[in-house]
């Protein structure tokens, strides 16, 4: 069977449009643009190592645990006894937080009652002061809360300048000036 040069123009056409629609299905499959993944954990408490990325400070206890996990087999349980701001201050590895929208975290509450968290985000290496840097504070419910906080929402409290999310530097959740001890569970902070 032999084809015309019309037909094998229109065979070659074909092929062509059938390659680059296998082509744009797998760009998209395997983010050929280079993209950012979709997802980036920046803390789950799975190991001893992470426990190494902690800031250790005195009125806070901190252990891996397996209650309230919520990703993988472990979650973090903070005792915060009564000092001026006691809570999680972990070092950050990663400080380019482009390309995704949200912190997120979950964050278990043991008490009965509500529970006002704060959280302190800094995108200067040394501590700015109060009103340059993200402060906000949340009402945790008793049992599981799930946070998630826009990135684009990230201003600091006194000038109200948008944070730079290409250097973030400080991530600490913590309580203000508790009365008596408080048990929470923490898992799960990664960046969607």
């Amino acid at each position: 069977m032999s084809l015309s040069l019309q037909e094998c123009n229109q065979l070659q056409k074909v092929n062509m449009v059938r390659l680059i629609l296998i082509t744009v299905c797998l760009c998209t499959l395997v983010s050929c643009g280079g993209g950012v993944p979709s997802e980036r954990v920046l803390f789950d408490f799975e190991s001893d190592a992470e426990m190494d990325q902690l800031r250790w400070k005195c009125g806070v206890l901190l252990s891996l645990s397996g209650k309230n996990v919520t990703h993988g087999n472990r979650s973090l349980r903070i005792e915060l006894y009564p000092s001026h701001y006691p809570g999680l201050n972990p070092m950050l590895k990663e400080n380019d937080w482009r390309g995704y929208a949200y912190l997120c975290f979950d964050i278990f509450n043991a008490d009965d009652k509500e529970i006002p968290v704060s959280v302190r985000i800094d995108d200067q290496k040394d501590h700015p002061e109060y009103k340059d840097r993200y402060n906000k504070r949340f009402i945790l419910q008793p049992g599981m809360n799930h946070m998630r906080i826009p990135l684009d929402t990230l201003m600091t409290s006194g000038t109200q300048r948008t944070l730079n999310i290409k250097k973030i530097h400080r991530l600490l959740i913590f309580l203000a000036r508790p009365e008596r001890k408080v048990v929470l569970y923490v898992d799960y902070i990664r960046l969607i």
